[in-house]
């Protein structure tokens, strides 16, 4: 089993996904897989990623049609072997060759379920400008409010085996609505550091065409009535 899995999806990502897959291969810590989940891609995006094996033989590729972004995910989650899982669309990058060693050698409890740091915004979005560091330390009150990029955070893989993967009704925002899954129900530790650059253009610059802005009430009730109860009950079995 590998240390980690990062996971892709793509589809007719020709112009950029080189320049995501080379930020990968010069990772100094190289116990990691990729896996490429693509969409049907027809403009020789697939021939770029099987050039890659010279390089890096440790990639796995599925081309099937899917249902969106956050399908392709979950079919990555399922393809993966590594312990912990990390997202990065295809036109992203790691934001230097040590990301993957500083994770590495993070100290990680049991009860820790996910390593977070922060992102580097490439072009405006409508939640961040180019040139910011997004955004720091989140604890569950932020996190009612705005989400943590999918390209910052690292997850344990069983998280998604004991409390389910990305919901489809949500094809844009899918990532804020797992992240209040999960950060109500495990630990977490954030580092102070850089981890990939995120270019904008894609489905997550737009969160405000996602239908998760009809559920975010009922979704925010769940997220603090989980994160309580278990602070709860690490009270108590510690007393």
């Amino acid at each position: 089993m590998s240390f980690l899995s990062v996971i892709i999806p793509t589809y007719n990502s020709s112009e950029t996904i080189e320049r995501c897959l080379n930020s990968l291969i010069c990772q100094t810590y190289q116990k990691f897989e990729i896996c490429v989940l693509d969409g049907g891609s027809s403009d020789g995006t697939i021939a770029k990623v099987n050039n890659f094996h010279d390089h890096f033989k440790n990639i796995k590729i599925v081309s099937e049609p899917d249902k969106g972004v956050y399908d392709a995910m979950n079919k990555g989650i399922d393809l993966a072997e590594g312990k912990w899982l990390y997202f990065m669309g295809s036109d992203d990058e790691i934001f230097d060759k040590d990301v993957f060693l500083d994770i590495s050698n993070t100290p990680v409890l049991k009860k820790h379920g996910i390593i977070y740091g922060n992102t580097y915004i490439s072009d405006d979005t409508s939640w961040a400008k180019a040139g910011q560091v997004y955004d720091g330390y989140f604890d569950i009150k932020k996190l009612l409010t705005k989400n943590i990029c999918h390209q910052a955070i690292f997850y344990r893989k069983e998280l998604f085996q004991r409390f389910g993967k990305y919901k489809l009704q949500y094809p844009v925002c899918g990532d804020w609505e797992i992240n209040l899954r999960f950060f109500s129900k495990t630990d977490s530790i954030y580092l102070d550091r850089i981890i990939a650059k995120f270019y904008g253009g894609g489905l997550s610059s737009k969160p405000e065409n996602d239908p998760i802005g009809h559920d975010l009430k009922k979704l925010r009730q769940q997220a603090l009535k989980d994160y309580y109860l278990r602070k709860i009950t690490s009270f108590f079995q510690i007393a």
